[in-house]
C-alpha cells in the first residue's frame, strides 16, 4: 500500500458516495435543484438579427422557490439584455414559461433534449431549437449539462439521417 493510501485510508471510510440523481430525474434539472425554468421571448424588432425579423430566444433560468418566475425572467433579461422589459410577460413577448420538470414530463424524449423541441411530427419528426437561438442564466454546471443535451439532441438527428 502506498504512502498516500495509508494516509488517507481512515478517510475512504469516512466519506459519503457521491450523489447521484433518482432513477428518472434529469441531470440539468436535478443539478438545478428543481430551480430551473425555461421560457420563450419574442425579440422587439429592434433586437432582431436583419435576416430573421421574427425571432425568439430560448431563454433557461433559475428562479428561487420563493420568487415567482414571471417577475425573475423580467429582471434578468432587463439587466442582461440592459433594455426595459416591465411587462414583457403581461404583453406576450415572454410567454411559455414552465418548469423544466414541466417541460420533461410532457416531451416526447426521457432526458433533458425534451427541454429543446420546437416543433413535432411531420417528414422530419421532432426539431430542436437552434443553439444560436438559446440564452442561459444558471450556474455554469447546469448550463454544461443543457449545451450538452442541445448538442445531442441536434448530433442524433444527423446521425439518424435528419437536419440539424
Amino acid at each position: 500500500m502506498s504512502f498516500t493510501a495509508q494516509a488517507c485510508s481512515h478517510l475512504a471510510s469516512q466519506v459519503q458516495p457521491s450523489t447521484r440523481p433518482p432513477k428518472g430525474q434529469h441531470p440539468a434539472h436535478y443539478q438545478a435543484h428543481g430551480r430551473l425554468y425555461r421560457a420563450i421571448v419574442s425579440l422587439p424588432t429592434s433586437m432582431c438579427e436583419r435576416d430573421r425579423p421574427l425571432q425568439e430566444r430560448w431563454v433557461f433560468f433559475d428562479c428561487p422557490h420563493s420568487e415567482m418566475p414571471h417577475a425573475r425572467i423580467e429582471a434578468l433579461l432587463a439587466l442582461a439584455w440592459n433594455i426595459d422589459t416591465t411587462a414583457w410577460c403581461s404583453n406576450g413577448l415572454i410567454y411559455n414559461i414552465a418548469s423544466a420538470s414541466d417541460l420533461i414530463a410532457q416531451g416526447d424524449a426521457d432526458d433533458d433534449t425534451a427541454l429543446f423541441e420546437c416543433a413535432w411530427g411531420g417528414p422530419d419528426g421532432t426539431q430542436h431549437v437552434s443553439p444560436h437561438d438559446v440564452d442561459y442564466f444558471c450556474t455554469p454546471r447546469v448550463r454544461a449539462g443543457l449545451e450538452l443535451a442541445l448538442l445531442q439532441a441536434h448530433l442524433g438527428a444527423v446521425l439518424e439521417g435528419g437536419a440539424a
